[in-house]
C-alpha cells in the first residue's frame, strides 16, 4: 500500500483509499475462485467423458460376449450336424454291407439250384444206366461181366447224384438261415433311427419355447432319419423276436463239414 501511495503522489495523483484497495483485492478473489471453480467443472466433464468412455468399452466388451456366445453355439450346431451325417453314413454303409451279404446269398441259393439240377441229371443218368444193364443181363447171361460193370457205374452215379442232392438241400436250408439273419439285421438297423427320432420328439414336445434355429436343426435330424429308414424298411420273409447271434452270410458245405 505505501508503495501504491508513494507511485501515485510521484504522478502527481491523489492517494488510493483503503476501500478501493479491498475492493480490488476482492474482485482478485473473486476472480481467483471462478478460476477454481471453472477448473472443477473442466475436471468434472472429462470425469464424465472417462465414465461415458467407460460405459461405450464396457458395452464394447458386451457385443463381443454375445458374438462369443453366438459362435460357440454354431460350433455346436455344426458339430451335433457332422455327428448326425457320421451317424447316416454308418447307416449307409451298414445298409450297403447287408444288401451285398443278400446279394452272396442270393448267389449261393441260385448254384444251389444248379447242384440240385445237377443231381436230378445224374439220377436220370443212373436210372438209364440201370436200365441198360437190366437190358444186358435179360439179353444174354454171358455178358455178365459187362452187366456187373454198368451195374458198379450206376451205383457211383447214384452215390454221387445222392451226395449232390444231400449239398442242394444244405445249401437251400443255409439260404433260408442267412435270409433269416439278413433280415433280423436289417430289423437292427432300423433301431437306432428310431430312437433318434424318438429323442428328437420328446424334446420338441418337452420345450415348446425353443429357438426357431434349433428347433429347425432337429427337423432336419428327423427328416434325414425318415430317409434312412425308407431305405433299411423291408418285408421280412421270417419273423422272431432274437437278434442275437445273427450271422447273414451262408456258408455252403456246412452240413457236410461239420
Amino acid at each position: 500500500m505505501e508503495e501504491t501511495r508513494n507511485r501515485s503522489m510521484h504522478a502527481g495523483e491523489p492517494p488510493e483509499s483503503a476501500d478501493s484497495a479491498d475492493a480490488r483485492r476482492a474482485g482478485a478473489d473473486a476472480r481467483q475462485r471462478a478460476a477454481k471453480a471453472r477448473d472443477v467443472t473442466a475436471e468434472a466433464r472429462e470425469a464424465d467423458a472417462d465414465a461415458r468412455e467407460s460405459n461405450d468399452e464396457a458395452r464394447s466388451v458386451t457385443a463381443d460376449s454375445r458374438d462369443a456366445d453366438a459362435d460357440a453355439r454354431d460350433v455346436t450346431a455344426d458339430a451335433r450336424e457332422a455327428g448326425a451325417d457320421a451317424r447316416e453314413a454308418d447307416a449307409d454303409a451298414d445298409v450297403a454291407a447287408a444288401e451285398a451279404r443278400s446279394a452272396a446269398a442270393d448267389a449261393r441259393a441260385v448254384a444251389a439250384d444248379l447242384r440240385l439240377a445237377e443231381a436230378n441229371v445224374h439220377m436220370q443218368s443212373a436210372k438209364e444206366h440201370m436200365n441198360a444193364a437190366a437190358a444186358h443181363m435179360a439179353v444174354a447171361d454171358h455178358r455178365t461181366d459187362d452187366a456187373e460193370h454198368l451195374m458198379t457205374f450206376a451205383d457211383e452215379q447214384l452215390v454221387v447224384a445222392a451226395a449232390k442232392l444231400a449239398e442242394a438241400t444244405s445249401d437251400s436250408e443255409e439260404y433260408q438261415r442267412a435270409l433269416y439273419h439278413y433280415t433280423q439285421l436289417i430289423r437292427h438297423r432300423m433301431a437306432n433311427p428310431l430312437q433318434i427320432i424318438g429323442g428328437i420328439a420328446a424334446t420338441l414336445i418337452a420345450k415348446p419355447d425353443m429357438q426357431r434355429a434349433d428347433r429347425l436343426n432337429m427337423l432336419e435330424t428327423m427328416y434325414r432319419q425318415t430317409k434312412i429308414l425308407e431305405r433299411v424298411c423291408l418285408e421280412p420273409k421270417i419273423m422272431h423276436p432274437s437278434e442275437h447271434g445273427l450271422d447273414p452270410i451262408p456258408a455252403v458245405g456246412r452240413v457236410g463239414e461239420e
